[in-house]
């Protein structure tokens, strides 16, 4: 990742990874830290092959008249890992996506309020966790 540390990285070395939550039945952790860590570097290297994809990916402009260029591309279909990206994507619980978008593919912490006491602030990152490993949990049954 560039020279700087992976964010979800950094909370697999502090221990976030390692979180149990209840899921109706069982308190319970599915996946192992490692696996969770695994399945959100596979979600960060198949979107950045999914980014790169449309980022290049140009709009035909129905306005201008069409001239025979001869043998455009059509239409180019997606990669494996882009594909990979968009059905990991799906799988991932509403609750829980946000929380995953934010950390893993823009590598941005989540922080309580400065107004929060430091109580609540404990229970807010205390929710992130558990909302952190869920998604995870869900994209290591994904990726395998």
């Amino acid at each position: 990742m560039g020279g700087q540390t992976f964010l979800l990285n950094k909370y697999f070395n502090i221990g976030w990874l390692t979180r149990r939550y209840y899921d109706g039945k069982l308190y319970h952790q599915p996946f192992s830290a490692e696996d969770r860590l695994l399945a959100g570097e596979r979600l960060y290297a198949d979107f950045l092959v999914w980014n790169r994809h449309f980022g290049a990916l140009r709009c035909v402009d129905l306005q201008k008249p069409r001239v025979d260029g001869g043998g455009g591309r059509g239409f180019v279909p997606l990669s494996a890992e882009a594909e990979r990206f968009r059905r990991a994507l799906r799988l991932i619980s509403k609750p829980s996506m946000p929380v995953v978008y934010k950390i893993v593919l823009e590598e941005c912490e989540i922080r309580p309020p400065a107004s929060m006491s430091a109580r609540e602030r404990l229970y807010f990152n205390d929710e992130i966790k558990g909302l952190l490993c869920r998604g995870l949990d869900q994209l290591c049954r994904f990726y395998g």
